[in-house]
């Protein structure tokens, strides 16, 4: 027996909280979607209560299927808590105890291993390392991938190696990186790990085998320290080129580390220093801000075989160094080439920096004194802390200006920086539609274009709906449909970034009530669908508001079928005396082109158009056209209360339209939840004679979402992000200042120069 809902959400939070991950532990995947549903069900987000502890809501068994590929492996390029969510072993299990496993799934269980050489930390190693082994000599076809931990050392490849062509255990044999067509690196430490030799996923490995005659087939160059000689080329001749005109090879999307060096390596006072060996006598081995002189080390011997004349150079061994004491760099996915270039600056600024003792420098507000000054003092501060080539060559310092709404006190201060990080000239805006389905049934959706802030939340988007509607903030639910059913409803502090500018599936609701907490007002969203087994739903989700108390299976029916009255043909053997005397009655015809009995001529003889054409019908002045449409909407209800045909049946279902949880009582009040979910079930052939597609599917285009989108500046200078960058702004609420004359924190205008 499960224990319930709040137990579940104490016992699984605990545990969460109090994991530790242990290297060669074991964790467990889980999909996103299924989590997530299960902490709706648990109420585990205090905002979001809405279905806790409802069936509804129930998550079913756990599921990882949209995670797997067709041969049960885990799909490539799967993030973190955006498609999964990692669970110690314990939570894991009495998850499947409670809920089950989706029949035919195995448990996707990984291990926790330790990454980085000097600054380690412990990670769950998602996706092992898939390497391709060849035999030297061999043919392509005889190619075999293999998948590795990081953690396995190289013996272990080697003997996979060795058994995977059939090596002789007498011969001896040698393990080669071969990283471009006719280039290769000795791996030779067989017992470091693949993290330690930086081999990752996507790398070709060659294994060579000793002849019978004693010699080895590939036979390498004379082997020096340098990344040059640190491998050998088929080629016997490497003509000199220009000093510092040397390219650097691409180890498997390292363009973004390639083009940082190159950019680095064309600043000729910072070469010279470390070409002329300057930079070791500034080496600080003791500065545990830095990084024990290895990137110093490293950088510097990259350098120096950068200006030898060669014409290229393999930074591997560079590449190595930073990936200990940075590990996102392992591996060899792409990367922002400013992070890197960021890393090594600061990486190369603290292994020579020359200050051994740090003093504690108070900073001095400017109390109106001249820029001047209070420039000189800011710097001669930070070089009490901070001394080396990085400094004296690539650091500067901006003015920073604050003014106090209240009481107007400017504070100026003078920061350091190594490299300024530059907004690009881009709008700040965004456009988004959004297709508005208003209470009054009506009304066909009308489709509007609104402007919101990129950086704004669901809540100014209900604020700009507000103002293009006359519909009150309040009373929109921003929603994304799909396939015919609410696959999201947005909550007001939602960032408006969720929403892809592009999505023509973003609806607004305009809620049957002011007042969402509102006692005797039920919430159902109603679902279309036909009966046929595992039917997809269509049309658009209907929203409705009736009494909580007293409501019937047949006043949910009525109150279902006048909202449908736009697009519903309503079936003329229902009555067709009543439809006709309910004409004579209001004077008029049932419609204007009509014949005898208000159909059309030509029309079909079993239905009658009873929608509007026109969105902008005014109900007070066409009266009797309303009126008469409201009889033949009562004619069409009165089926449920016995009538010759349903058009539709009624039953509950789940959150996502996607189960059927059983039918209605037909005789017994409607028990409604905070928020009820109803399929309208339809026969195939009632749909097709009384749903009218063409009518369900009108959208209205308001004047907004006609106007052409705003011309793009076709280009931008680097002037343009300076100026971007010092313009006035006022800090936010979450970011205040502390005026000292104020002695309070203030939203300060701040202006950077």
């Amino acid at each position: 027996m499960n224990p319930l809902f709040d137990e579940q959400l104490d016992t699984i939070r605990q545990l969460l909280n109090t994991a530790e991950m242990k290297e060669g532990d074991s964790w467990f995947l889980v999909d996103t979607h299924w989590f997530k549903q299960w902490k709706r069900y648990v109420g585990w987000d205090t905002w979001d209560q809405s279905v806790k502890g409802q069936e509804i809501a129930r998550p079913g068994s756990v599921n990882n299927a949209i995670m797997l590929k067709e041969s049960g492996s885990l799909k490539a390029h799967l993030t973190e808590t955006f498609d999964y969510h990692l669970l110690p072993m314990s939570a894991w299990d009495l998850l499947v105890s409670w809920f089950g496993l989706a029949e035919g799934q195995n448990p996707i269980e990984r291990k926790v291993i330790s990454q980085g050489l000097y600054v380690k930390h412990l990670k769950v190693e998602v996706y092992l390392t898939e390497i391709s082994l060849n035999l030297l000599g061999g043919e392509k076809k005889d190619e075999v991938k293999a998948k590795f931990s990081r953690a396995e050392k190289l013996r272990s490849v080697v003997e996979f190696a060795r058994k995977a062509f059939s090596v002789d255990p007498e011969k001896e044999t040698r393990l080669w990186n071969k990283y471009l067509s006719n280039s290769y690196e000795a791996l030779e430490k067989y017992d470091d790990t693949l993290q330690d030799c930086s081999i990752y996923t996507s790398q070709n490995l060659v294994l060579e085998v000793k002849s019978d005659d004693g010699t080895w087939p590939k036979v390498p160059e004379t082997r020096q320290s340098s990344d040059y000689y640190n491998s050998y080329s088929s080629s016997n001749y490497q003509e000199k080129v220009k000093e510092g005109l040397t390219g650097l090879s691409n180890l498997g999307n390292t363009c973004f580390m390639n083009s940082a060096l190159q950019c680095l390596s064309n600043v000729p006072q910072l070469t010279e220093y470390f070409r002329t060996n300057d930079y070791r006598r500034d080496i600080n081995y003791d500065n545990p801000l830095g990084m024990r002189g290895r990137i110093a080390e490293a950088y510097g011997q990259l350098m120096q075989d950068m200006w030898r004349g060669r014409p290229y150079v393999t930074p591997r061994s560079f590449k190595s160094e930073v990936g200990k004491f940075a590990p996102r760099f392992t591996g060899y996915q792409q990367h922002d080439s400013q992070e890197l270039l960021a890393f090594l600056l600061d990486g190369l600024h603290e292994d020579l920096n020359r200050v051994v003792v740090k003093p504690y420098v108070e900073v001095k507000d400017s109390n109106g004194r001249p820029d001047e000054e209070v420039a000189e003092e800011a710097w001669q501060s930070h070089l009490l802390r901070n001394r080396s080539v990085i400094v004296d060559i690539i650091q500067g310092q901006y003015k920073s200006e604050l003014v106090c709404p209240e009481c107007k006190k400017i504070s100026v201060c003078f920061d350091p920086f190594m490299y300024l990080t530059l907004p690009l000239p881009v709008k700040r805006t965004e456009r988004i539609f959004v297709t508005v389905v208003r209470a009054d049934s009506l009304r066909s959706p009308e489709k509007y274009c609104v402007v919101v802030r990129k950086d704004g939340r669901i809540s100014d988007l209900q604020v700009a709906i507000e103002r293009l509607t006359k519909i009150s903030a309040k009373q929109l639910a921003i929603t994304d449909i799909y396939g015919g059913k609410i696959y999201k409803i947005f909550a007001d502090y939602d960032e408006i970034r969720s929403i892809y500018a592009d999505r023509e599936d973003i609806h607004a609701y305009e809620l049957p009530t002011k007042d969402l907490n509102d006692p005797d007002t039920a919430l159902v969203v109603c679902y279309y669908r036909l009966r046929d087994h595992y039917s997809p739903c269509f049309g658009l989700p209907m929203l409705l508001g009736v009494p909580r108390h007293e409501t019937k299976y047949v006043d949910l029916y009525k109150e279902a079928s006048k909202h449908m009255s736009r697009f519903l043909k309503m079936p003329a053997k229902v009555s067709a005396a009543k439809a006709d005397q309910t004409s004579v009655d209001n004077g008029e015809k049932m419609d204007d082109t009509g014949g005898e009995n208000g159909q059309k001529e030509g029309g079909d003889s079993e239905s009658m158009d009873c929608s509007h054409d026109n969105n902008d019908v005014d109900v007070e002045e066409n009266g009797g056209q309303n009126e008469n449409k409201k009889r033949l909407i009562e004619l069409a209800s009165e089926s449920s209360d016995g009538g010759d045909e349903e058009l539709f049946e009624m039953s509950y279902a789940n959150l996502y339209g996607s189960s059927n949880l059983g039918e209605i009582n037909r005789e017994e009040p409607i028990h409604f939840k905070e928020t009820t979910y109803v399929f309208l079930e339809w026969r195939s052939e009632l749909k097709r004679k009384y749903y009218d597609e063409e009518k369900a599917q009108i959208v209205v285009e308001h004047e907004s979402a006609k106007a052409p989108p705003e011309a793009k500046k076709k280009t931008s200078n680097l002037h343009d992000c300076i100026k971007l960058f010092t313009e006035t702004e006022t800090l936010s609420e979450e970011d205040p200042w502390y005026c000292s004359q104020c002695e309070e924190h203030r939203q300060a205008r701040s202006e950077e120069r």
